[in-house]
This record gives structure tokens, C-alpha cells and sequence, in this order.
């Protein structure tokens, strides 16, 4: 097992006969003994190497599952997202492309088929992957017309900031392809229960940030802002007015959005819940930022 270390191994080289680029798979994972296998297994054969990174001290068998896929593991520390550990993940990859996976994720038949070929193409950085809809026990959005998730870029064109849901930015070209990167959580990741226990925790955890200084965040290559825009720095100070609005907004935004991939019944769902998000993150921002309450207030 290896040991959180900023410095990056070097790479072993290529053999003469492996003539395509190389792929560094990249996997934060936070306790998920039920689930990793199942992910690392759907591409371990087929990259060069898996740098894996435990958010926080791990409390079950996640890191010896990790081992048997003979991954490079580190153990960062929990920060309560596991975004900032997907930077330092991005920091140790050695190869030029970098295949980024959650542990509840894993590659179809058809992107294993494809992953050499895709990343053989020279002329292109970055491509985004069907990532279709999964509410625990069934795929519920159109398969051709789901979410698209940027999870296979060039290393040297990808730039990355470790704040809640990482912003990310791949230098053009950026392709879209009809391969899916299988995303099947073992609950509803969009109910209301979810959204007041673990989409809570995070709008805390996003209302600290959107306070805090940018450029206190773990980068990898970026060339972007070094402060927070101007429009998040007026919607913090407008926090207490935009509780009540913003939600309304980005209700209908979210159904304009997904009015192709959802039935009526799950698009109203969905965005319903992610406006209740919405609304808390500008509650918590508001809560500290004019009240300085305490989480626990």
C-alpha cells in the first residue's frame, strides 16, 4: 500500500509492441466495500495504471479490495467531499490519458470495447460519456438523450479545481460519444430523504466554500480565476433574498433541462429536489455569512 505522498512516482515505460496512449484510472472511494470491486474490475484490464484515493481513514475493506486490482493507494484526508482528493488523484496520474471513475460507476461493454480507440484519436482532449439516470433499482432517462458526464481527458489539457462538484475544464476539442459510463448507486440519489440528509450535508459544506477563499482549493493545472466571479460574490451577499427565489428558478431551469430524457413524473421530481438544494446552500450562506450560526444552530 502506498502512502500519500505529493511527489509522483515515476512511470514505467512503455514496450516497444504497446503503440497507444496510456491510461492512468483515477478513483476516490470513501468506504465502499460493496461497490468497488464491481467498478475496478470493469477496467482494470484495460489501463496502464489506478491511482486510488481513500477519502479519509478507511473503516472497512475497501483499501484491500483496492490492493488485489493492484491500484497505487493513497489516503487523504476527509475534507466531506471527496472532490479535492480527485486534484491530488489527477497529480499522481503518470500517463497521458486520465479515466476518471466514482466507485459507484463502472464501464459498459460498449466504452470497454472503445476506450483504446478513443484515446488513440490525436486530435481530440476531453470526451464526454452517456451517463445515464439510476434511482436505485432501474435506469429511468431516455438512453440516447442522458446526461453527459466528462470523465476521459488528455492529462496536459485538463484543469481542475478540488471545490464541491470540481470544476473541471478540458481544452477544446471535447467530443461526445455514445458510450455509457454505467452509473448504479445502490439508493435514489434523488428523493427527498437524500435531499435533507446527504444533499444537506452538502449545501453546508458548499455555503462554507462559496465563503471561503478560492484560492485555498487544491488546483492541477489550472489557468483559470483565482477568486470567486462576481456573480457568486453578489449571490452570496443577495443570500437572504434568493433563499426564497432561487428555488422557483432553478425548478423550471431543471425541467427545461431535462424535458427529453425524463418522463413528466420523475422530471418534476428531480427538479424539485434540486431546487430544495439550491435554496439550502443560499440558506446556509446566508446563515453564515449575516449570522455566523454554527452548523449545529
Amino acid at each position: 500500500m502506498s502512502i500519500s505522498d505529493p511527489a509522483v512516482a515515476p512511470a514505467p515505460q512503455a514496450t516497444a509492441a504497446q503503440t497507444r496512449p496510456m491510461i492512468s484510472a483515477c478513483v476516490v472511494a470513501r468506504n465502499e466495500e460493496r461497490l468497488i470491486a464491481r467498478c475496478l474490475a470493469s477496467f482494470a484490464d484495460l489501463v496502464d495504471e489506478i491511482v486510488f484515493v481513500h477519502d479519509g481513514e478507511c473503516a472497512d475493506r475497501t483499501l484491500q479490495i483496492a490492493e488485489q486490482y493492484g491500484c497505487r493507494i493513497f489516503v487523504e484526508p476527509y475534507r466531506g467531499h471527496a472532490d479535492a482528493s480527485k486534484v491530488f488523484a489527477f497529480s499522481q496520474a503518470r500517463y497521458e490519458w486520465i479515466l476518471g471513475v466514482d466507485a459507484d460507476e463502472f464501464l459498459s461493454e460498449g466504452l470497454r470495447e472503445h476506450l483504446h480507440e478513443l484515446v488513440s484519436d490525436p486530435d481530440v482532449n476531453g470526451y464526454r460519456l452517456l451517463w445515464p439516470f439510476w434511482d436505485g433499482r432501474r435506469y429511468v432517462s431516455s438512453p440516447d438523450k442522458s446526461w453527459r458526464k466528462l470523465q476521459l481527458y488528455r492529462r496536459s489539457a485538463l484543469h481542475a479545481v478540488g471545490n464541491l462538484h470540481l470544476t473541471i475544464h478540458v481544452d477544446e476539442p471535447v467530443v461526445d460519444v455514445d458510450h455509457h459510463l454505467e452509473h448504479r448507486p445502490e439508493y435514489n440519489n434523488w428523493t427527498l430523504r437524500t435531499t435533507f440528509t446527504k444533499w444537506r450535508a452538502w449545501a453546508r459544506v458548499s455555503a462554507r466554500e462559496y465563503l471561503s477563499d478560492y484560492g485555498e482549493f487544491p488546483t492541477f493545472n489550472w489557468q483559470g480565476p483565482t477568486q470567486w466571479p462576481p456573480r457568486r460574490r453578489l449571490l452570496n451577499r443577495l443570500s437572504p433574498l434568493l433563499f426564497v427565489l432561487y428555488a422557483p428558478a432553478i425548478f423550471v431551469l431543471d425541467l427545461y433541462r431535462h424535458r427529453d430524457e425524463l418522463s413528466l413524473r420523475r422530471n418534476l421530481s428531480m427538479a424539485l429536489n434540486a431546487a430544495l438544494y439550491a435554496s439550502m446552500q443560499q440558506l446556509y450562506v446566508a446563515k453564515y455569512l449575516y449570522l455566523g450560526l454554527p452548523d449545529d444552530a
